[in-house]
């Protein structure tokens, strides 16, 4: 988070932020020409991306809140969840609450399916030259052992001013 409060702010981080894979930013440059996903679209599959908070746990907006979002009507919304679902980019999961009929949930499994395809066939071209650890060192023999030259300084964490 300190991270995300250094480059956007406090007032901006506290409101949340999502991960986005670059992979999902620049799919259209990796499909076919009847593929490709139109703004409208993209901007809907980013949305729920954007709602995707737990692995576990889809998202499930509204028609109305992914157009309030999007900035567009409900029914260029609707067309673009047509689209996603046709093309298996998304799945459209029923959802029930107490017995009423509640809005989709969204599988997105078939994106990350697609997006791990898309990065065997397109490896990173400009991979990071930041090197980390995976497990913390086992003593301090080996922690003075590791080499950081590669690995910047992170800034300190900085208190919010109210």
């Amino acid at each position: 988070m300190a991270d995300i409060v250094d480059k956007w702010g406090w007032a901006v981080a506290e409101r949340g932020f999502a991960q986005i894979p670059n992979y999902l930013l620049l799919l259209n440059s990796f499909l076919d020409d009847e593929k490709r996903l139109t703004p409208v679209e993209m901007l809907v599959l980013l949305q729920l991306v954007g709602s995707w908070w737990q692995k576990d746990n889809l998202p499930f907006p509204s028609m109305a809140t992914l157009a309030k979002r999007a900035g567009v009507s409900e029914r260029q919304v609707q067309r673009a969840v047509t689209r996603l679902v046709k093309d298996e980019f998304i799945a459209k999961v029923k959802r029930r609450n107490q017995g009423i009929i509640a809005s989709n949930a969204y599988d997105l499994a078939p994106l990350v399916t697609l997006l791990e395809q898309v990065a065997k066939a397109f490896p990173n071209e400009f991979p990071r030259a930041v090197k980390r650890r995976r497990e913390p060192p086992a003593n301090i023999k080996e922690l003075s052992e590791t080499v950081t030259d590669d690995i910047p300084a992170r800034p300190r964490r900085r208190k919010p001013i109210f």
